[in-house]
């Protein structure tokens, strides 16, 4: 039995969606930034304080991730205060959470024994969860019954 799932491996980078996002993931500091987003952090002093980023490269980086559509910015004003900015996740950077899951969950592969780890549970059950693959029935797929195919991506109607 063959370990490929692409047939004679030739997808080109341009129609490959991990070439897409190793695009955009392409330093650790925009990752440290989407992971923080994806824990609720929204506020350009708490990115700053979170991740230990420069106000320069931490500037830099929320525009780039704003010009990806992948954050969109928002005012806010509190009582008293002047108005600020927040930095919010659009829909495509929510699409982004499956693959910080992935990351936390391989990544604690990396992690060495004997060490505190996070991982991720269901908050009603406290059941650890586990990424799987399921087909269009809701039933698991191994890794050994994958196959990449190319298709042409359609383009919604309500998305026009």
């Amino acid at each position: 039995m063959s370990n490929q799932i692409i047939p004679n491996n030739k997808f080109s980078a341009d129609v490959c969606g991990i070439f897409q996002i190793a695009e955009i993931l392409n330093d650790t500091w925009t990752i440290l930034l989407l992971r923080e987003a994806f824990y609720g952090i929204t506020k350009f002093n708490e990115f700053l304080e979170n991740t230990g980023i420069s106000k320069q490269i931490l500037s830099n980086r929320l525009k780039h991730l704003i010009q990806l559509e992948i954050f969109e910015l928002s005012i806010y004003k509190e009582i008293g205060v002047r108005e600020r900015k927040e930095y919010l996740l659009t829909p495509k950077g929510r699409s982004l959470n499956i693959v910080l899951l992935a990351m936390l969950e391989s990544g604690s592969n990396f992690i060495e024994a004997n060490q505190d780890v996070v991982k991720v549970f269901h908050k009603n059950t406290n059941d650890l969860l586990k990424l799987k693959l399921v087909d269009s029935n809701d039933q698991v797929v191994s890794l050994e019954n994958l196959e990449l195919r190319l298709i042409h991506r359609q383009v919604k109607a309500d998305s026009q």
